[in-house]
């Protein structure tokens, strides 16, 4: 997630998609779901992220894929937003 309680470390971990805190903070994943990752995309241009974004997505959807989700951080990572449908 973006920022931390340490200044000097920019992001942290996205504890609610962390399987292994379940109980202990509150969850966003789906039940039944065992691991989450977090693919970061950069480009230098906003039609080159969303062609790569289009492409992670056909390359991940699959057999015991229970969901494919975006985050935006309150717009602190970039002022572009990128409807996950609209990719594919």
């Amino acid at each position: 997630k973006v920022g931390s309680i340490y200044k000097a470390l920019p992001a942290s971990t996205a504890d609610a998609f962390c399987p292994t805190l379940r109980g202990h903070v509150e969850t966003k994943l789906y039940e039944g779901v065992n691991c989450a990752y977090e693919i970061v995309v950069d480009g230098c241009s906003e039609e080159a992220v969303a062609q790569a974004m289009a492409a992670g997505i056909r390359a991940a959807a699959g057999d015991g894929v229970i969901a494919i989700s975006a985050g935006n951080y309150g717009g602190k990572l970039g002022k572009y937003h990128f409807q996950l449908r609209e990719l594919v």
